[in-house]
């Protein structure tokens, strides 16, 4: 059953037009006809069945039931990722929203090889907007993560947590999996394909992040970030 986010309150009944871009997945991609159900999660982030009752220019449909169930961690996660390139990149951006996180703050560091440019950057958050959409709208999260704009790592302690975390190769004492806090929010740092310098590391333990390891295996940046985003929710769930 398809997912669509609606920027406005629903409730049983309602009959609400959806967008351009909604109107034209349900009729020319998926062929969908007058009937048929789907899901809406509205401003509130309350999910809802709906009928589709008409295909006449933008697609109109009836809001049925609400949904009761529980989709979202009681923690909530951010993962601050550094920017690496852009097909990984964005295949993160897909997998980190199905495991269900909450933030996501693009970074970069000194061994980033993607060096944008101030000002460069609207082009790639729209489409980041709409591959983090579509990943919420596919495994039927109940929120959108927020995307922020990309920051320079010093700025990092801008988005702190309740935990702080950062994942360290080089760390082989403070394993991810041993975390027990119960804690409201959890910030994990995951650094570029060449790693972090040392001057870095120290930056962000003496700004509150605390180093961990991910296991005994050195992991590419795109498998670390999902590795952590999957152990924490993981956790969070349980203490939840």
């Amino acid at each position: 059953m398809q997912q669509y986010f609606v920027n406005q309150e629903l409730s049983t009944g309602k009959v609400i037009e959806l967008s351009s871009q909604q109107s034209h997945h349900i009729a020319t991609v998926l062929r969908s006809k007058q009937g048929k159900v789907i899901r809406l999660i509205d401003e509130n982030s309350l999910p809802f069945y709906a009928v589709i009752t008409s295909l006449e220019k933008n697609v109109i449909v009836t809001a049925g039931e609400s949904i009761i169930e529980k989709r979202e961690s009681d923690v909530r996660i951010t993962l601050a990722v550094a920017m690496i390139k852009s097909d990984r990149f964005e295949w993160i951006l897909e997998k980190a929203t199905e495991c269900g996180v909450f933030r996501i703050v693009p970074f970069f560091s000194a061994r980033c090889v993607v060096k944008d440019k101030p000002g460069q950057n609207r082009r790639k958050m729209e489409r980041f907007q709409k591959i983090v959409t579509e990943a919420a709208e596919q495994s039927y999260r109940h929120i959108v993560p927020k995307i922020i704009e990309p920051v320079l790592l010093k700025q990092l302690h801008d988005y702190k947590s309740d935990l702080n975390l950062v994942a360290y190769e080089k760390e082989s004492e403070n394993q991810l999996s041993q975390w027990k806090d119960s804690v409201t929010s959890v910030t994990i740092v995951i650094g570029p394909e060449g790693g972090f310098e040392n001057s870095e590391i120290e930056f962000l333990n003496a700004h509150g992040f605390t180093s961990v390891t991910l296991g005994r295996r050195i992991y590419r940046a795109e498998t670390a970030a999902i590795a952590a985003c999957v152990t924490l929710v993981n956790l969070g769930e349980h203490h939840g």
